[in-house]
């Protein structure tokens, strides 16, 4: 295992340990990160129990990974996401973008998933995680999230029209056009596709 940090040192910090059932979730389930695979964790000051709480899950699996804090690299807001980041995403296979986004940082964040992308990277987009989000959603139980999507996924891609009714009486109808393509988010990520 190879872990590198920056002045903030993630992997000493202590974390509610509430909120490891969500980071076993998001290292185990939803990423599949691999033992041979290398991860670059990216958080800032305001999440950094959360990434805490992430680094220890990598930590247990012995996974070699990199994590940066934003602050220690470049004031916020970011006009472009810090060099050294971008350079270690060119070696990773899974990226952890754990951020409290905040205005004007777009273009940061595009300059990521440009390397994502490019790259055809595993990538948890956990833009504006938080405790309630970490301690809930990521608590659910994503390969059943996952199985139902799949059937979703396969009705809707044939079906020509969608109808629905509320128990109330409202009715709506959407036609479904044949050049529509349909992708399953059901938080499980792939090369093809990362997510939130």
């Amino acid at each position: 295992m190879q872990a590198i940090e920056t002045h903030l040192d993630l992997s000493h910090l202590r974390f509610d340990p509430e909120l490891t059932p969500g980071a076993n979730n998001a290292v185990n389930v939803c990423l599949r990160i691999e033992p041979h695979e290398k991860v670059t964790v990216i958080t800032d000051l305001a999440s950094k129990e959360i990434a805490a709480s992430i680094v220890h899950e990598l930590d247990v699996r012995g996974l070699n990974y990199h994590a940066y804090v934003l602050e220690e690299l470049a004031p916020r807001p970011l006009v472009h996401l810090p060099q050294e980041i971008l350079d270690d995403m060119e070696t990773s296979d899974v990226s952890i973008f754990a951020v409290e986004v905040q205005r004007n940082e777009l273009k940061s964040r595009m300059e990521m998933t440009d390397v994502v992308n490019r790259r055809k990277m595993r990538h948890a987009h956990m833009v504006n995680i938080n405790r309630q989000i970490m301690l809930e959603g990521m608590r659910a139980d994503f390969l059943k999230v996952d199985r139902l999507s799949k059937k979703v996924l396969d009705i809707v891609s044939r079906a020509k029209v969608v109808t629905a009714r509320t128990a109330k009486g409202t009715e709506m109808r959407a036609d479904m056009s044949p050049d529509y393509k349909w992708l399953k988010t059901s938080g499980i990520i792939s090369r093809e596709k990362w997510g939130n």
